[in-house]
């Protein structure tokens, strides 16, 4: 009996598992962050906040909330949002809607910058670019852009300051 129903309990945990699809995101919120909480609610306590332009991954709820995962491992688990203030995005392309814009690299000190594999100097280094390269870049809103070759393939993250 004891392992029938631990049968029955690893199927419908196998079942809830494959029908919970989970997307790439970005924070999109007025107020510049969002509350992550510890459950689907405004009155479950807050855990942390991410900001505008942020990137996770997240499984959207029935209820209007999601469950949100790190950007960074998409196995774990941060908390809950609300579904409202996240933007699908497709997470191969790496470009997720926004506009292109155009600009030209530049550095005051060296020949080249660094392309990041992510918005932020703990992110590897993926390439460079040299200065008065072209390239097609989208905001982030976090002091970083994404930057695609001119051919609008993505290539990686930029300090904005690097831009012009």
């Amino acid at each position: 009996m004891k392992r029938l129903f631990l049968f029955a309990m690893v199927t419908l945990l196998s079942v809830l598992t494959m029908n919970a699809q989970q997307y790439y995101g970005r924070v999109q919120d007025s107020d510049g962050y969002t509350n992550i909480r510890r459950g689907p609610g405004t009155n479950y306590a807050i855990v942390r906040q991410y900001n505008s332009g942020d990137y996770l991954y997240y499984t959207p709820q029935k209820n209007g909330w999601s469950k949100v995962y790190s950007a960074k491992n998409a196995n774990s688990f941060m908390g809950y949002m609300s579904t409202s203030r996240i933007v699908k995005v497709n997470p191969n392309s790496g470009y997720d809607g926004d506009a292109f814009l155009s600009g030209v690299i530049t550095d005051p000190t060296d020949s080249y910058v660094n392309v990041r594999r992510g918005p932020g100097t703990n992110y590897a280094i993926s390439s460079r670019l040299d200065v008065g390269a072209r390239i097609y870049y989208v905001r982030t809103g976090t002091g970083w852009v994404k930057v695609y070759d001119r051919g609008k393939n993505y290539l990686g993250y930029v300090a904005a300051s690097r831009i012009r």
